[in-house]
């Protein structure tokens, strides 16, 4: 220490004055090198959080609509019939497709069942069918409140990408959609951007589609009864 003071006091003074200049400016990048890596890290840290959190929601709806699908089968208090058609009909019912006919012993869905499960009965179907239609019902808007929240999830996530005008070139920088952003279905996994637009693909009926693509609807009619 006393060389130093001896050292210190034995510099000129323009010495002193860069030195100080050079310490200040390096002090001062140490600083900023800090805060910029702060900042960077928690840009990756939220992105990251946020693509966990909307694949565990993708799988969610799908483990949501499994369900749906496997309990119509334990309601009729029979073992699962491994038929496409009628896991169709009831993906279907659950994308409010059959709302036109709704749900009576007379309407579409009622004879596409039977049509499609005749070891389950006419009789059987009918003396559980109040249940049956309140299981549909309630599937549906299970089903479509998760589909709502995927999307609510997929829309923070794009704005939080697309704003902020320092935050949105990191967030290029960094490369989101990153990989940590999954879309599994069964064995098959995509990731990145390949990921955010299978996610945005929810699940539709084919009328809804097809009304979209030609910009025509026709008005929806009351069921007769």
């Amino acid at each position: 220490m006393d060389g130093f003071n001896s050292w210190w006091t034995g510099t000129n003074r323009t010495t002193k004055i860069l030195l100080v200049v050079a310490g200040s400016v390096l002090l001062i990048g140490c600083c900023l090198l800090v805060s910029v890596y702060g900042y960077v890290n928690n840009i990756w840290n939220e992105g990251v959080a946020q693509e966990r959190q909307l694949g565990a929601q993708y799988l969610d709806n799908q483990n949501e609509l499994s369900a749906y699908i496997s309990g119509f089968y334990e309601l009729l208090g029979v073992a699962q019939a491994q038929s496409d058609v009628l896991d169709q009909i009831l993906l279907d019912a659950v994308k409010g497709r059959y709302d036109e006919g709704g749900f009576a012993v007379d309407s579409p869905v009622f004879a596409a069942i039977v049509e499609a499960y005749p070891e389950a009965g006419v009789a059987e179907l009918m003396a559980n069918w109040g249940k049956v239609q309140d299981y549909i019902s309630a599937g549906r808007e299970a089903y479509k409140a998760k589909q709502s929240k995927l999307l609510d999830q997929l829309r923070v996530y794009d704005t939080w990408r697309q704003t902020g005008l320092i935050r949105r070139s990191m967030v290029q920088i960094l490369g989101f959609p990153s990989q940590n952003l999954e879309a599994r279905v069964g064995e098959l996994v995509l990731t990145g951007e390949t990921a955010r637009t299978k996610m945005y693909q929810i699940v539709l009926t084919s009328e809804a589609i097809e009304a979209y693509k030609t910009g025509v609807m026709d008005p929806l009619q009351v069921p007769s009864e």
